[in-house]
């Protein structure tokens, strides 16, 4: 009995041992503590899901993703998993590319069904934080096939298009987004980009507007629109939008450059170069 107990005594100072290497960002130490202790931890226990979730974890933040995988599933598979499990767990699958365990992963982390388009679209979200664009488009797709209206699918495809330079495939896909979700302010930002991309600045401006109209807090549809009044010869607008572009985003590189274009041709020269002067001294710092 003695025994059996000075076993448990031990089992459990090494768990916390391994529990407190963990907290200590020491992870290769927590992975040995955690191998070893759940040799002896009973299935089931607290202490054993406990040892799988941050031996998992400590693997991934090691970025040991093929490692970390079965034992992130393992700590998926308890009653109530933690979403920090199921976060790591789809980003491992992400990265190691193994796509449909990811939509699993991230199905349960938003709680949406394994089969839904929400799950492929939120996977392929995703995907673009972890730059596999080509990825994403396919799960975009994916989504697609299963709900032909799934808000921001369209967008994705058109990001990934815009990103790739094929502007007319960009263009044709806000459009379809637009049909489909009208008071998406970002699609009508980068139909009005795709455009101006293409040196179409006539065709920009109305979705830069409904932009800023329906989001008038983000300087990008601003800054855009005043390079459009620029390209245009509307200097008084330009400088208007682009001021405002400021006072949303005093240290945006461009709106400085444009704004002290648009003061030189105004016949604004000292005021332009300070301008030019606070854009150098920010891209210098970038």
């Amino acid at each position: 009995m003695w025994l059996f107990l000075l076993l448990l005594l031990d089992v459990s100072a090494r768990h916390q041992a391994a529990v407190a290497a963990y907290k200590q960002h020491k992870f290769p130490e927590a992975v040995a503590g955690f191998n070893d202790v759940l040799k002896t931890e009973p299935p089931g226990s607290a202490e054993y899901q406990e040892s799988v979730l941050l031996l998992g974890q400590s693997l991934f933040l090691q970025a040991k993703y093929v490692d970390a995988i079965p034992w992130l599933e393992k700590a998926m598979a308890v009653k109530a998993p933690s979403p920090e499990a199921a976060y790591m767990l789809g980003n491992a699958c992400v990265l190691t590319r193994q796509p449909d365990k990811a939509v699993k992963a991230f199905a349960q982390l938003f709680q949406v069904g394994v089969d839904s388009a929400a799950a492929h679209l939120t996977t392929a979200r995703m995907m673009m934080h972890k730059d596999l664009d080509v990825e994403a488009a396919r799960e975009a797709k994916a989504a697609l096939a299963i709900d032909a209206r799934m808000p921001e699918a369209h967008f994705l495809l058109g990001e990934v298009a815009i990103f790739h330079a094929d502007l007319e495939e960009g263009v044709a896909q806000m459009k379809r987004e637009i049909e489909i979700n009208p008071g998406f302010a970002m699609a009508h930002y980068r139909l009005g980009d795709a455009y101006g991309r293409q040196d179409k600045w006539d065709e920009a401006m109305a979705p830069l507007e409904r932009s800023v109209w329906l989001n008038p807090n983000y300087s990008g549809p601003f800054i855009l629109l005043g390079k459009g009044y620029l390209k245009r010869k509307e200097l008084a607008n330009a400088e208007g939008v682009l001021r405002h572009a400021l006072r949303l985003d005093p240290r945006n590189v461009s709106a400085h450059y444009l704004l002290g274009q648009t003061l030189v041709q105004e016949g604004k020269e000292e005021e332009g170069k300070k301008e030019f002067d606070r854009w150098q001294e920010l891209k210098g710092k970038e």
